[in-house]
């Protein structure tokens, strides 16, 4: 009798211990916050102050004296300035341009080659074209004159040749190698501080003027396409990715080369990418862009000859 009794009085005793034994997981009712209780009083206590109202105000007016009297402006445009009334300015300032042009690495590279019989230098905005190339690779005993055709653009002022062409500006002229079996080009520019949006910044639409011109250059230059004028082809869609920010006054190096594994490419449309990098071979823009040969510059080359032939 007493073991029946001891035996169900530890029954009784391990279910009670599983009855009242903490669930595994336990579920938390939703919390009711009442009108006037607010979630900022159950933030972390500060000992500092959320603002330094000295420094606030010493930057405020700080910020305003400068934006008001337009101090660093001032500052940029005293450093950047360059007195054109003095003769000497003018006069030495090209030479030391080119002066540090031929020391560039890149320079000396593709000037002294160890392939020189592929790569070839230009050094021009104008004429820059496949029939001054064909020039400088017929050589003196052919008659390679013939082959040279002169346009009466060239000869207008434009913004690249005129207008851009002061200090400050693109001063001297760009120098253009040009691989006569890779058809690739490498174009070398200085960029002034005459070219800034934002102060030591180059505008990004000379960036992209410079491109839309080594894009026809290369076109023009290409043995690939139908036409060796540079004004006869049009660029149809350009597209730019400005990676780094470009600094001004300093030597930027332009690479350009046909786009490969492009479908509809012939000899009156090509597509081209071009990266602009700095002497040192950092990337600061990407480019691709689609030409097509229109014809305009030799339609009004054959104009102006019938013109000629009729007086």
């Amino acid at each position: 009798m007493m073991r029946g009794n001891i035996k169900s009085l530890s029954t009784f005793v391990n279910q009670a211990k599983f009855t009242t034994s903490k669930p595994r997981f336990q579920f938390r009712n939703y919390a009711v916050r009442s009108i006037n209780d607010s979630p900022f009083d159950h933030l972390p206590i500060r000992k500092k102050p959320w603002f330094n109202w000295k420094t606030t105000t010493a930057f405020f007016i700080l910020g305003s004296y400068f934006a008001y009297n337009e101090t660093l402006f001032n500052v940029y445009e005293n450093f950047t300035t360059i007195d054109e009334n003095k003769h000497n300015n003018l006069e030495l300032l090209p030479l030391q341009l080119e002066y540090k042009l031929k020391n560039l690495p890149i320079y000396q590279q593709l000037a002294h080659p160890k392939n020189a019989d592929k790569w070839y230098k230009l050094m021009s905005w104008e004429n820059l074209d496949r029939n001054v190339l064909d020039n400088q690779v017929k050589g003196d005993n052919e008659d390679s004159n013939s082959a040279i055709i002169s346009q009466s653009e060239y000869k207008e002022p434009t913004l690249t040749t005129h207008t851009l062409a002061t200090p400050g500006g693109i001063l001297i002229k760009p120098v253009i190698f040009c691989n006569v079996e890779t058809n690739e080009t490498v174009t070398i520019v200085h960029a002034g501080y005459r070219l800034c949006g934002y102060p030591f910044l180059i505008h990004g639409g000379i960036i992209a003027t410079l491109l839309n011109e080594t894009f026809k250059r290369n076109a023009s230059l290409s043995s690939l396409t139908s036409s060796n004028l540079k004004d006869d082809f049009k660029v149809e869609n350009l597209t730019i990715n400005y990676r780094n920010p470009t600094f001004a006054n300093q030597f930027i190096v332009v690479k350009t080369k046909k786009k490969e594994n492009v479908e509809g490419d012939d000899n009156k449309t090509i597509t081209l990418e071009s990266v602009i990098q700095t002497t040192k071979g950092k990337v600061l823009v990407k480019s691709s862009a689609v030409l097509h040969d229109t014809g305009r510059a030799t339609n009004q080359i054959k104009q102006e000859a019938k013109l000629k032939n009729w007086f």
